[in-house]
């Protein structure tokens, strides 16, 4: 059985459905109905589970073994699980080199980093429907635990479709990308294999207090390498979410006081219906980003860590559990994608706070819309997004998603009359 694999059979947290497991069945968890299997989810508890750097190595190795040259979504299954080997093991190595001064663990952390960049390749390979090609490397063993947290950026096909919308027209030489964080693992080694820029990472976040660097606290010491200070380099600054700007405002105010300005800054999903909720004054606990501090503006909603921590848990009760949670949050319909639902929430959400991001799109989502009245600090805008950057990406996604959306439901209708 071939399965073939498409972007819209993503769900919002990046997990398949499947049918095909065949000595991957420690790796699916099984949606059971009058006793029997229908069907696989492409995550089990083995995916998420805290491991040691030698228990996971030992793994990637287990699964490249069942590898097979084909674009299907049996190998998307074991591909994922290999980088998801990779991530954990490079991002304890990376940490370690950053924390001692990048003076201590380099070969093991650059041999992690190709790792990475092998299994990532194929990822992308394999989404754009091209035979699977070798991973060579292994992966450095350890004692030490892989970090307790899960990466918030896991939707491979939502990552893919960003990072086709982010193409610019530059030297990728001179492009360095600098990722904060642990939830934004996966963004650096999909642009460099999408477009070859070089990428660093940056033990910053405002929100895990154990990803700061130990030395004195300042960025440079946070680094995965110096290239982002190099002359000449244009920096692009990408989160896997923002909620409320404050960490990338950190970030670009940091590096603008070293000196370097020529920095582009944004992130994969905005948490759009925050910004509705203080917009209204609804959520009055964080400030609402302005639109105006990025230059790369995502329409896609950012469903919330709460809601991925949730649909984890019910994962690992069970497959229909993690399913009825999902649906019961409007994800996984049958009507249209998560990614596409995740588009519409965001430029709704958007429009009901009194911001345009796709002037003349109508949001098909059967919602009833609530009396809005915005806080009068916010009458006054932005209305409209007047960064051209952020306004070609935007465009970009919402073309993107559109297009994969109409391609996916042609593809049904021909299935059916077939």
């Amino acid at each position: 059985m071939n399965e073939e694999i498409k972007l819209t059979d993503f769900d919002i947290l990046g997990l398949i459905t499947l049918q095909d497991v065949q000595g991957i069945e420690k790796y699916v968890t099984p949606v059971i109905q009058d006793g029997r299997p229908t069907c696989y989810l492409s995550r089990s508890r083995e995916y998420y589970n805290v491991k040691t750097m030698t228990e996971l190595s030992l793994e990637r190795d287990e699964l490249k073994s069942k590898l097979t040259p084909e674009a299907s979504k049996r190998n998307f299954v074991i591909l994922e699980h290999m980088l998801n080997c990779s991530a954990k093991v490079y991002y304890k190595k990376m940490e370690r080199y950053i924390l001692s001064g990048r003076t201590d663990g380099e070969e093991e952390y650059e041999i992690a980093e190709q790792c990475l960049q092998e299994d990532m390749n194929n990822i992308l390979r394999l989404l754009q429907g091209e035979k699977i090609t070798v991973a060579n490397t292994r992966l450095p063993a350890g004692t030490e635990n892989s970090a307790k947290r899960t990466i918030e950026m896991d939707n491979k096909a939502l990552l893919f479709l960003f990072g086709q919308a982010l193409k610019l027209n530059v030297d990728s030489h001179n492009v360095e990308v600098l990722t904060p964080g642990y939830g934004s693992i996966y963004i650096g080694p999909m642009l460099k294999c999408m477009y070859g820029y070089n990428y660093t990472n940056l033990l910053k976040s405002k929100y895990i207090k154990d990803a700061n660097p130990s030395q004195d606290g300042s960025l440079k010491s946070g680094l995965s390498s110096e290239r982002v200070l190099q002359p000449g380099k244009t920096v692009l600054i990408l989160d896997d979410n923002v909620g409320t700007g404050n960490t990338m405002s950190e970030i670009v105010e940091e590096l603008a006081q070293m000196g370097i300005t020529n920095t582009t800054a944004g992130a994969v999903q905005y948490n759009w219906r925050n910004y509705l909720k203080v917009s209204t004054g609804e959520k009055q606990d964080i400030n609402r980003f302005n639109v105006c501090d990025f230059d790369i503006l995502s329409p896609i909603n950012y469903a919330g860590h709460k809601l991925y921590e949730h649909a984890i848990d019910w994962l690992h009760s069970s497959g229909e559990e993690y399913i009825n949670y999902l649906r019961g949050k409007d994800y996984r319909r049958d009507d249209m994608s998560d990614i596409e639902g995740a588009l519409y929430r965001g430029i709704l959400c958007a429009r009901l706070a009194g911001l345009e991001l796709q002037e003349g799109f109508d949001v098909p989502l059967d919602v009833e819309l609530p009396e809005i009245t915005i806080l009068d600090e916010y009458m006054h805008g932005p209305n409209d997004i007047s960064n051209p950057i952020a306004r070609t990406i935007v465009d970009r996604l919402v073309k993107l998603i559109s297009r994969t959306s109409r391609m996916s439901k042609s593809n049904k209708e021909d299935e059916m009359l077939h």
